[in-house]
């Protein structure tokens, strides 16, 4: 008996590319361990040949990252930095040999309301971090945040490609802290996984500012900043305005924006010695209580 497809629609979060894939209903993404998808967050559902298309945007024109033995490409949109897919081999094929390739969709790009839900659904899990040599961290080498923290602690990270390189100073991050930490779901946290972390400025130095991609969208009071060469999300730019400016907003946003001027909240996932499944992560419904409502194209 043939398996029950369902349609699912997905896209970046700015709208340029829009593709739909026939997945059977109960199918389960699976989660990846290797430290690019552990960075993205991605949750992957394979493609079978010929069962997915793109409705807007040329897969081509997306912007593409490989690493380690180079047999995947990564595809993000160079817009917003949203991934969408991989495409690639476990082994390449021999002179001559016709082999179809894998594709893999990161469920994170699905259009919310399809019965997906990241934080419930049931996942598999792909040990990627055993295929080719270790990866090695690239190392920053910056000055030290200015902070003065009693018992702070250092920690370093970049971005996958090692263009964008961070550094944090806080009180230790563990299963005790009490820091805010917070996974949201809305339309563009939850494409890009972010695990949230809400440090003073002085607290973070971000070395390599010029390969950010900063992505304003809504108020455009915040940027979300992604490394123009492999798309790993990097944090919230504050964007600069006047106070009359921010006088002619709502009195809400007006609140959200003066109390996150003296803030650089930054992406967990790109430190090194960080596991974010040993922090206490608080989930924010981002999606049903941020208004106004994104429109999934």
């Amino acid at each position: 008996m043939a398996e029950t497809l369902k349609t699912f629609r997905g896209s970046c979060h700015c709208g340029k590319y829009i593709y739909e894939l026939d997945l059977p209903e109960d199918f389960k993404p699976a989660e990846c361990n290797c430290s690019f998808c552990y960075k993205k967050g991605a949750l992957w559902a394979k493609s079978e040949p010929g069962k997915f298309h793109f409705v807007k945007g040329d897969i081509d024109t997306l912007t593409n990252y490989t690493f380690g033995r180079k047999t995947f490409n990564h595809k993000f949109c160079p817009n917003c930095g949203v991934q969408l897919l991989v495409i690639g081999h476990m082994e390449p094929p021999k002179p001559g040999e016709v082999k179809e390739p894998v594709t893999g969709f990161n469920v994170r790009s699905f259009r919310y309301g399809q019965g997906v839900d990241v934080w419930t659904v049931e996942r598999g899990h792909i040990d990627g971090k055993s295929f080719g040599k270790p990866y090695e961290p690239p190392k920053f080498s910056g000055p030290e945040p200015t902070a003065v923290i009693e018992g702070g602690k250092i920690y370093t990270g970049s971005c996958h490609c090692g263009a964008v390189k961070v550094a944090l100073k806080s009180k230790p991050l563990d299963k005790s802290s009490s820091e805010r930490i917070m996974e949201c779901n809305c339309s563009i946290c939850n494409r890009h996984g972010y695990v949230w972390f809400y440090p003073q400025k002085e607290q973070v130095v971000i070395e390599g500012e010029d390969n950010l991609g900063v992505y304003l969208f809504n108020t455009k009071l915040f940027g979300k900043t992604f490394c123009k060469t492999c798309g790993i999300a990097v944090h919230n730019q504050r964007q600069p305005i006047t106070e009359e400016q921010l006088k002619e907003l709502p009195e809400g946003m007006q609140n959200f924006a003066r109390g996150g001027q003296n803030l650089t909240p930054i992406n967990l996932r790109l430190f090194n010695d960080l596991d974010i499944k040993n922090l206490n992560v608080a989930q924010f419904d981002g999606y049903n209580t941020t208004l106004p409502r994104y429109v999934e194209p």
